[in-house]
């Protein structure tokens, strides 16, 4: 599993409501493409154009990490 540096750098509202969305409909084994991820996040009102900026931040701060094409959310 990836180092998560969430200790040091807390995730904004925005980010922390993006992965609440995320690990309501993903489990912790479970991989998702970005485009399935996209789209839970638009369901719940978040903007397209953040969707990216947040699974990146997701990706960096260690809460996502990918497995090939896809990604899982980090335990």
């Amino acid at each position: 599993m990836p180092h998560r540096d969430s200790d040091y750098t807390p995730l904004s509202p925005m980010a922390t409501e993006a992965l609440t969305h995320l690990r309501t409909r993903f489990g912790s084994s479970e991989s998702f493409t970005y485009e399935q991820a996209g789209r839970v996040l638009r369901e719940h009102d978040i903007e397209s154009v953040l969707v990216d900026d947040l699974l990146e931040t997701l990706l960096l701060r260690g809460y996502l990490y990918e497995v090939g094409d896809n990604l899982r959310i980090t335990d």
